[in-house]
This record gives structure tokens, C-alpha cells and sequence, in this order.
């Protein structure tokens, strides 16, 4: 691999590992097994060690994934709260082992061998011996205060017992684990089904959303359990060895791992760890491996951490669980953006705990790579419990007349739902990555019902009951074609609604519908932003729905927006900028005299670009770019985006933007990194936002200023190497002040 090469596979891959990290830590919807996840950041790791010239104290692979979400106040860790680093290699664990007796000068080491628990990381706060806090690990030196939503878990005492030589100490910070049992989570999904609901995933992503919710009194509603097992900030010390610290949480009250193992020196570990491999399948948590924990506090102190994860422990992940059967079928699925999706239809076989039938293909290019052909055995997975994928074919093994798949041809070249015209486009959204096949019918009736699904999912306007099933079932009976015609669709209709069939009827409700229409009438006060990302507008995800919302006062606004008028005036400029160019190999200049001309011409057009860029486009995020733009324009303007403009005119709903004044900070980005003296970083990004300014969450050229407080991270190291100019809070004051 050239440099050049690697450069550009090592941003592809940053970026991959990012968007997983969103799905994960903040949506809890990952989209990909944790080992396939290992397996990209391995791969980064090791590119960025081979080609150390573009490596970045940004990368994700030196930084923790970060779960705050929004509508939760920080919390600052009294310790850092860390990961682990992990393998599924045995020679690693042996190699971790070898680096400590180095760093420490001695080979007696001890350690504790766990269970890995797979669930959501969270720190409890005892001040006097009672329950005052409890934190998401966030970022690591700050999280989410969660405490009114853990205090709904039975388990957690409220004040700490002693007892004799174990003393309670005076601040205690307790990590642990959130986790559902798989009975509970068995439950909430037979109360969904019944209601028509989706069905959440996998318990790990249902307890981590959970925990996220606003009111407590839905997450009561849940019977999220809790196990701890780990030590953070402890005035006065009470404790020397990890082992002691399982004694004592037990004696203090504490829901506590079912067994711990004692290991004199690597040999011993391995072999608890093999033990444990065969016992954590009877468990009341989901496991997916084992960490090896230095015994000795003392020598934990002296082997110390990384910015990441401390020296003295590692999580050794056992790998995914695996069958083999046959690939009966490929069909396929399309959703709400009129992708094609095949999906395996398997002879069922038992894995993980549940009979598996159906597994995901992901898309035609992945088939074709794998030379996964309809009759063949096949590998599949179910690693952390996320939807089953086939894993690989066994070409050796292959039946005769196994047939290779081509999708088109598998649904007569038009869509399987409408029957509309279909054709391949370059996707990158929630459904698909890549080349993919989509649906050109925007009123396919698949389409329909997966908008309608997202528009009442928690991530749209949270109007809870109509899932995928309500949702099929309200527009296959002709209730409701756009979604904001769910508005129109009577209490009494929906509380009749016949999940099931003629033969078993399975009536939604006059509890569930009373619900549906409370909740849809809550989200007419909800802003611009929200309801541009519920409405599934083409190109148009989360970040970009807030940044137009926040320059936007209305729909009309933004169906007239000069500001998507200006985007896409400056990209026709570039574009005319890099035809015109005088050194131009596309497009040579073809006389002396006609070279001139384009100088002069090059000139006038970076002084437009200059214009707009200091004008109407100051400040304006990538998020806002050509495509986005162009996108957004092109809906509002064809028959589908009138009709929806038309229907909210109709229901009289108009969400306001959050369009924040022309202020000092104007054009202006932010970064925030650290500390601050007197005020959070929320309110210091408030009081930016209400100045006209823009707050990032990643520095680069193009960043005005690095707000930088006490402990500062990486964020600044790279202001400092970009040039970036770095305040304090007392600067930003007087910036504020117009000083």
C-alpha cells in the first residue's frame, strides 16, 4: 500500500469508526457485530502504526466513544472513567502479562478474572454513605447524569451498610453495569407485539436506551437490573485488592458478579478464563468476555493508564457465536427510502439462545464478494445479540444448481412492493452503504409505512405505539398516506385497528390509541428541526435537520431559503472556477492570449466566492453543502414535497425554527474542550449560540476558537499544531462584551 493509498483508506476508515461509534454509544442501535467493529479499528491501528505521518490525536482509536445524549446535565467523574482494551487473541493476553512484569519489575503478579458484562457502563456516587449520583461513563472525564432514571432500579440501596473491617467511606464512586435480564427483555417485546410495535433488537441497546429516556416513570416501567464490580474515586481508601473490593460491595448491598476467579500468574488466568467461557451462558446478564484485572491497588496506581484505558486490565472477547445451515431463499426488503435490502431465508437452527430463520445480506455487492449463492451452507453469527449476518459460503461444499443471486432479475426489475421502476444509486444513509438498489417510487406503500414508522420512532417526534406493524397496517388500509395525515386518523379508528387477521383479530386498543393521539398532539410544539428529520426529506439527517433549523424560521422559510440558493451558487462558481483555471489539464487554455482571459476571469469569480463566503454563507457548516441544498430544494419543489407542505398547512401545524440572532460571534465556530471555572460547557455553547456563534465538536482549519479550560484534551494539542487561536472562559467574556 503506497501512502497515498493508505492516507485515503485510513480517513475511510476514521469515518467508519465514527458512524459506528454514533449508532452505538448515542443511538444504541448499532448496525454491526462488536467484532466487526474490532476489526475496523484494528485495521486503522495498524495502518496508522505503519504510516505514523498521519496519525492524529483525534483518531478514534486513542479516544473513548462518547454516550451523552441531549437533555441531560454533564457531571464531571471525581476519576476518569475508562474503556478496556481488548483482544481475541490469547497471545495478547500472554503479551499484556509480559509488558506488566517489564513495567513493574517483578513476575508474581496476581490477578482476578470476571465475566464482561454487555450492557451500559455507569457510575454510582455515595457522599456520607447514601446514593446522591449516578453518570454515564460520556466521554470519559464527564458523563450524563442519569439519577432519577437509576434510582427506579430496585437493587441499589440508597445508603451503604457496613460491617466488621468494612468501613463506609466517605465519597465512593462505584462502577457498573446496566443491563436487562433476558426475561425482562423477553416481556417488553411481547408487550410490544401485542401493541404492534417494533420489536426492540437485542437487550444491551433496549437497557442503554432505557437508561436515556427523559421521564423516569417510562423507564420504571422496565425493570433494568445492575451489577457492579470496579473502583473509582474512594475518600478515605478502604480497599487493596480487587478481590477485597467483591467482599466488600457485597457487604455494602450490592448486586455483584456471580463469580470472580484468583489467578497466581497468566497460566491460571488463561485457564479461568476458559472456565468462564463455559459457565457465562447461566448467567442472569449477557456476556461477551472476560477481563484480567491486576489484584494489587498498589501496583494498578504504578502501572497507570492511557488517555483510553488503563495499563492494568484487559478484556479478553470471546468470539461470536456461529451455526452452519443452509440458504433456502435470498428475499427482499425495502424501506423507507426505497432501498432494496436481501435478506437469507435459512433452514432455522438454534444459536445464541434463540432459533434463527432470517439473517441479513446487507446488500448485492456483499453477496457477489462473499459468492453466497442461493443453496449453500452457509455461516452465521449473532455476536452481541444484534441481527444475525451470514458470515461466508462453503464453495467446497456447494450442491449442485446452487444458483448465484441477481437481484434485479430476482424481482422482475421493479420494485417487489409497488411494482415501480427501480435502479442502482450510491446510498449512504441508515439503510444501506454503497451501491444499492432503490425503489424510484416515492409512494411505493413499503416506503409509506417506513416513513410513517420513523416519524413516530423515539429519534422522530416520539409519538410511542406506531411501529412497524401499526405503522404497514394504517397505510395497507389506506388511514394515512404522508405522515402527517396520522393527524387525521380518529381515536376511535385507531383503537379498532385489527393487528391480526380476520380469523385471530388482534385490536389495537382504546389504551394504546389514547396514547398515539396525546403524544401526536405533544409534537405539534416540537421545532423545525425535528420535524424536518421526521419527514425523512432526502439527505437530510440529524445534524444537518438542526443546523437548517437553526437558520430557518419556518417550512416557507426554508422552501425559500436564499441561504440553499447561496450554497448552491458558490458551487456553480467553483465549478466554473476549476473549468476556467489558467493551469487547468482538463481544460488547457488554448492561446496566450486566451490564459489571460482566464485569470482575469478567475480573479472576478474568487471575488464572488469570497463575497458569499463572508456574507451570506459565513459560518455555515459542512453539513449544509451543494448536495444537501440541491436535495432539499428539489423535494419541496416535486409533487410529494408540495403535498406535505400542503397537509401541515391543512393541520395547521408550523414549527418554529431556533434561528439565533446576528450577534458578536457571528460566523463564528466554536470548539469547546475542558473545564471551565464557573460555568459548564452547555452553558458556555448557550451563550456562543446566542451570539450568532457556531459550537463543533472536532477542531480543524476553518475553527474560529478553542475555548480550552482546566485538564484540556486533544482538542487542544490540535489548535495548537493548526494555529487555531485558544481562549479561556475570562477571554470569552470579554468577547462577549465586545471587548
Amino acid at each position: 500500500m503506497t501512502p497515498a493509498e493508505a492516507q485515503k483508506r485510513i480517513v475511510q476508515l476514521r469515518a467508519e469508526v465514527a458512524r459506528h461509534d454514533e449508532r452505538y454509544y448515542r443511538q444504541a442501535r448499532p448496525e454491526i457485530s462488536d467484532f466487526e467493529y474490532d476489526l475496523l479499528k484494528q485495521q486503522l491501528a495498524g495502518l496508522e502504526a505503519e504510516f505514523p505521518q498521519f496519525a492524529s490525536t483525534d483518531s478514534p482509536t486513542l479516544r473513548l466513544g462518547d454516550d451523552r445524549a441531549q437533555g441531560f446535565r454533564e457531571v464531571a467523574h471525581r476519576q476518569k472513567m475508562l474503556s478496556l482494551d481488548n483482544t481475541y487473541n490469547e497471545a495478547e493476553v500472554r503479551a499484556f502479562h509480559t509488558r506488566l512484569v517489564k513495567l513493574l519489575g517483578r513476575d508474581d503478579l496476581r490477578y482476578t478474572v470476571e465475566p464482561k458484562i454487555d450492557g451500559l457502563a455507569v457510575s454510582l456516587t455515595y457522599e456520607g454513605g447514601r446514593f446522591v449520583r449516578a453518570v454515564t461513563r460520556g466521554k470519559g472525564d464527564k458523563g450524563d447524569d442519569v439519577t432519577a432514571n437509576v434510582r427506579t432500579i430496585a437493587s441499589i440501596p440508597g445508603e451503604l451498610k457496613g460491617g466488621p473491617d468494612v468501613p463506609v467511606p466517605d465519597v465512593v464512586e462505584i462502577r457498573g453495569e446496566i443491563y436487562l435480564t433476558a426475561a425482562e427483555f423477553e416481556r417488553i417485546n411481547a408487550e410490544r407485539a401485542s401493541a404492534g410495535e417494533e420489536l426492540f433488537a437485542n437487550p444491551r441497546n433496549t437497557a442503554a436506551g432505557t437508561i436515556k429516556q427523559l421521564d423516569p416513570a417510562e423507564v420504571a416501567k422496565r425493570k433494568l437490573s445492575i451489577v457492579l464490580y470496579s473502583l473509582g474515586h474512594c475518600e478515605p481508601p478502604v480497599v487493596t485488592t480487587q478481590a477485597a473490593l467483591h467482599a466488600h460491595l457485597q457487604v455494602w448491598g450490592f448486586p455483584g458478579v456471580e463469580r470472580i476467579w484468583h489467578a497466581g500468574g497468566i497460566d491460571e488466568a488463561w485457564a479461568a478464563i476458559g472456565e468462564l467461557d463455559q459457565e457465562r451462558r447461566s448467567f442472569a446478564y449477557g456476556t461477551d468476555g472476560a477481563v484480567v484485572k491486576l489484584d494489587d491497588m498498589a501496583l494498578q496506581r504504578e502501572a497507570g493508564a492511557t488517555d483510553k484505558a488503563p495499563r492494568w486490565a484487559i478484556a479478553y472477547k470471546f468470539k461470536p457465536d456461529t451455526a452452519r445451515t443452509r440458504l433456502r431463499a435470498i428475499t427482499i426488503q425495502v424501506g423507507k427510502t426505497g432501498i432494496l435490502s436481501p435478506v437469507a431465508e435459512l433452514e432455522p437452527v438454534f444459536l445464541a439462545g434463540s432459533t434463527i430463520a432470517r439473517a441479513t445480506l446487507h446488500n448485492e455487492e456483499e453477496i457477489r464478494r462473499k459468492d453466497i449463492r442461493i443453496g449453500d451452507l452457509v455461516e452465521i453469527e449473532k455476536a452481541g445479540e444484534v441481527i444475525p449476518a451470514v458470515l461466508r459460503s462453503f464453495p467446497e461444499e456447494r450442491p449442485a444448481g446452487a444458483a448465484e443471486f441477481d437481484l434485479p432479475a430476482a424481482v422482475g426489475h421493479q420494485c417487489p412492493v409497488c411494482g415501480g421502476r427501480i435502479a442502482k444509486v450510491e446510498v449512504a444513509d441508515e439503510e444501506a452503504q454503497g451501491v444499492a438498489w432503490k425503489c424510484q417510487n416515492y409512494d411505493c406503500s413499503a416506503q409509506r409505512a417506513g416513513r410513517l414508522g420513523f416519524f413516530c420512532s423515539r429519534r422522530g417526534l416520539a409519538i410511542d405505539g406506531v411501529g412497524g406493524v401499526v405503522a404497514a397496517k394504517l397505510v395497507e388500509l389506506g388511514h394515512v398516506q404522508d405522515p402527517p395525515d396520522l393527524y387525521d386518523v380518529a381515536l376511535e379508528t385507531l383503537a379498532a385497528l385489527n393487528l391480526g387477521t380476520v380469523e385471530e383479530p388482534r385490536v389495537f386498543g382504546e389504551k394504546n390509541a389514547t396514547k398515539v393521539v396525546a403524544a401526536r398532539e405533544a409534537a405539534r410544539a416540537l421545532p423545525l428541526e425535528k420535524w424536518l428529520y421526521a419527514l425523512s426529506v432526502p439527505d437530510v439527517g440529524e445534524s444537518t435537520a438542526r443546523e437548517l433549523g437553526r437558520r430557518h424560521r419556518s417550512f416557507a422559510d426554508l422552501v425559500d431559503s436564499a441561504l440553499l440558493s447561496a450554497v448552491l451558487h458558490k458551487a456553480r462558481l467553483v465549478a466554473e472556477r476549476e473549468l476556467q483555471a489558467p493551469n487547468s489539464r482538463k481544460n488547457p487554455p488554448k492561446s496566450d492570449e486566451d490564459k489571460a482571459r482566464r485569470k482575469e476571469l478567475c480573479t472576478r469569480l474568487d471575488a464572488e466566492i469570497a463575497a458569499l463566503d463572508a456574507g451570506p454563507l459565513a459560518g455555515v457548516p459542512s453539513d449544509i453543502g451543494p448536495a444537501v441544498a440541491a436535495s432539499v430544494e428539489e423535494f419541496f419543489a416535486s409533487k410529494p414535497g408540495r403535498r406535505l407542505l400542503a397537509r401541515l398547512k391543512q393541520l395547521g401545524i408550523d414549527p418554529p425554527g431556533t434561528v439565533i440572532a446576528a450577534g458578536v460571534f457571528t460566523g463564528k465556530t466554536f470548539v469547546l474542550t475542558g473545564t471551565l471555572p464557573t460555568m459548564t460547557r452547555d452553558e458556555a455553547a448557550a451563550k456562543i449560540e446566542a451570539a450568532g456563534g457556531r459550537v463543533s465538536g472536532s477542531v480543524s482549519k476553518k475553527t474560529s476558537y478553542v475555548l480550552a479550560g482546566a485538564e484540556a484534551g486533544s482538542k487542544l494539542e490540535k489548535a495548537q499544531t493548526l494555529g487555531v487561536t485558544v481562549i479561556d472562559e475570562a477571554e470569552l467574556l470579554k468577547l462577549l462584551a465586545g471587548d
